[in-house]
């Protein structure tokens, strides 16, 4: 068992903020993790699964407990007919299985192209981008239930998907393992969203998976910070959903807001209120600031501190309040 002990939180999440994990075991199987729940539990301290740390804000005060840093490899395909099921280990990087797919032209999984994190991760927050999400082509996710020491398969209407959302974010002590994906070898490209038909319209090619997949990361290098430059975790908050009446008097406010009809109500582009409402591109409080392409991206700098990202979270958080009556939610969970 690889257990390191005093690790930076830092080094473990793409926000580049937070203070000392007690304990981080490295885990490439079921097994790794049974024995990590055991290590954890031998010395009277929570645990909790981490994957490439995309979507979490750890805190200052660190992780007083055991993080089992999940690696479980694996990436295996069986046809049949047009349908072709992909099980995958959710220790791989996401994108490296949304450039298998591609490079094999099976289709599912492109629109979600350029996400960062792991494969494990990506039911948890329902991940989606560009008229896609995860839940469209998961069929099945493999989990470790630590209390019961047993291994649960949850097919897809198991899962509890909703936006951004799924039984896994609410039942936390559920450890993903594996998952298993749907894709098919003859499909169709979906181009509706806005910037993918902008796209086609100055020529772009979007006829293949490949094809998809590369035009969906030149869209996001437009729009998101470079890891390797700043910390992020990318969107920070949700777009917010709203009822026809919540949303026809935000309209009968600002008449050019965005609207997208969706299951349960009318989602809003939030990064539009950030922009056009509240005029916050690129705003700042000291090292975290919204990035000048794209509002809904907090990004931290130098010097940060996940202080400063609650401080600035919270102020944004405050004034689309004001502004609209819109009480906002994060994306981005607190790592405790």
């Amino acid at each position: 068992m690889d257990v390191r002990e005093s690790v930076s939180l830092r080094a473990l999440t793409t926000l580049k903020v937070g203070g000392t994990a007690r304990y981080v075991i490295e885990c490439a199987s079921i097994e790794d993790i049974r024995e990590g729940v055991a290590f954890a539990r031998a010395c009277g301290l929570p645990f909790r699964p981490l994957g490439q740390g995309s979507n979490v804000l750890a805190l200052e005060s660190g992780y007083d407990g055991v993080v089992l840093h999940i690696r479980i490899p694996g990436i295996a395909f069986e046809a049949s007919g047009d349908t072709v099921t992909a099980t995958i280990g959710a220790g791989i990087t996401w994108d490296v299985l949304v450039d298998v797919a591609a490079a094999r032209g099976l289709w599912g999984l492109e629109n979600l192209a350029g996400i960062p994190g792991t494969v494990g991760a990506a039911p948890v927050q329902n991940i989606g981008a560009y008229g896609a999400e995860v839940a469209d082509t998961l069929s099945a996710v493999e989990v470790y239930d630590p209390e019961q020491d047993a291994i649960h398969i949850y097919r897809n209407e198991e899962c509890r998907f909703g936006y951004r959302d799924s039984r896994f974010k609410q039942e936390r002590h559920l450890i993903i393992t594996k998952v298993t994906f749907t894709l098919l070898a003859n499909g169709t490209p979906r181009t509706h969203y806005p910037d993918l038909e902008a796209r086609k319209a100055d020529g772009a090619s979007l006829e293949t998976p490949a094809d998809i997949a590369r035009v969906v990361r030149e869209v996001r290098s437009r729009k998101f910070p470079d890891l390797t430059q700043y910390g992020t975790a990318g969107s920070f908050f949700k777009n917010p959903i709203l009822s026809q009446d919540a949303f026809a008097q935000l309209e009968a406010r600002y008449p050019a807001i965005p609207r997208y009809e969706v299951a349960g109500g009318t989602k809003v582009p939030l990064a539009w209120i950030l922009d056009h409402v509240l005029a916050l591109r690129n705003f700042a409080m000291g090292p975290v600031s919204l990035f000048e392409r794209q509002p809904l991206v907090l990004v931290t700098n130098e010097g940060a501190s996940a202080h400063d990202v609650e401080a600035l979270a919270t102020h944004v958080a405050s004034l689309v309040r004001d502004a609209t009556g819109i009480d906002i939610e994060r994306e981005v969970q607190t790592f405790v």
